[in-house]
């Protein structure tokens, strides 16, 4: 039964993620990353981006060059590791944006979520452009 809550808290905290990612909201995002020196980020086609400063930066970034941003998060598989401390949230990120155009892109994501006083906090995103792209049949919800 722990496992299964478990599961459905980091489900929250990732949904909770792409929350802030649609809203451009960096005060969103300031709460759902651990703010430590040691976290990472790969956004697609960026440099590896390590410690919080570097990454808060990186969403402001983003969100000054967004206009909208609509994610359907599809493919989901979790996993925890470590004695329950560490969950790992793979998914493709079926994207909708306009940044300098209108945009269909998918990104296969790697999210992972550490237990940190009693929240699931994210403390690596990693994005991949899927190659050959095309947009699922996605019913809206």
């Amino acid at each position: 039964m722990g496992n299964k809550i478990s599961l459905t808290e980091i489900l929250m905290s990732n949904g909770k993620f792409y929350h802030a990612f649609e809203g451009l909201s960096i005060d969103m995002m300031d709460n759902v990353w651990k703010h430590d020196e040691n976290i990472i980020c790969v956004h697609p086609g960026w440099e590896l981006l390590v410690g919080w400063l570097a990454i808060r930066e990186s969403w402001v970034t983003i969100f000054q060059n967004t206009k909208v941003i609509k994610f359907n998060i599809t493919n989901t598989k979790v996993r925890i590791f470590d004695s329950g401390n560490i969950g790992v949230v793979v998914c493709q990120e079926n994207i909708e944006s306009s940044v300098r155009q209108q945009d269909k892109i998918g990104i296969i994501a790697t999210n992972i979520f550490e237990r940190y006083e009693n929240r699931w906090l994210l403390i690596h995103h990693q994005g991949s452009s899927i190659s050959n792209y095309m947009v699922p049949n996605l019913t809206p919800q």
